[in-house]
């Protein structure tokens, strides 16, 4: 019986790490935080496994309190998500694998339309400043804009990217649910 509850709380803890964040705040409340997560579907869902990409500017800045350091904030509330499928996850692995500088083919990146609004995807090497810069664009059809945000991934947090993205497109491409479809919702 303890081991069948070690194997359920092991399972559990592998369903509850399937994000992957990075979280850039600064002193003066100009930060963002980005989180990759993938989500697999249950047997009877009928949409199809994918990875989620939620970006957010930084609410708070971290601050001495009383009870000890009190760390910036992200505002989640009003985060840009994107929903990137196994086409998309290759598009960012070319950039992070050094086969193209920037992603999109020759564009400003990937596009995302919905019924209300589009979504500019991007990511770039930046030389000059050590890294790749993520973006996050996202306009309403007539032209207002609803978010607009990038952060600089340092080319370490840029290793750990590309080995997870190369995961999950494995995953998406195989359906393999490496347990991930019986998290609770």
């Amino acid at each position: 019986m303890e081991q069948k509850t070690a194997a359920v709380a092991e399972q559990g803890e592998r369903t509850r790490r399937s994000r992957l964040s990075f979280y850039h705040a600064n002193s003066k409340g100009a930060g963002t935080a980005v989180q990759f997560e993938l989500r697999m579907n249950r047997g009877d869902e009928q949409r199809y496994d994918c990875c989620f990409l939620d970006i957010a500017h930084q609410k708070t800045v971290a601050a001495q309190g009383e009870g000890g350091r009190v760390p910036a904030t992200f505002d989640w509330s009003r985060k840009a998500t994107v929903k990137l499928d196994f086409a998309d996850i290759c598009e960012m692995l070319t950039v992070l694998e050094g086969r193209r500088e920037h992603m999109g083919n020759g564009q400003n990146g990937i596009y995302h339309e919905t019924a209300s609004a589009s979504t500019l995807v991007s990511l770039k090497k930046n030389a000059e400043a050590g890294g790749y810069l993520l973006g996050v664009s996202r306009k309403r059809r007539d032209g207002e804009q609803l978010f607009k945000g990038h952060i600089l991934l340092s080319e370490a947090e840029s290793v750990g990217l590309r080995c997870a993205l190369q995961t999950t497109a494995f995953v998406l491409a195989f359906g393999i649910s490496l347990g991930l479809s019986q998290a609770p919702q």
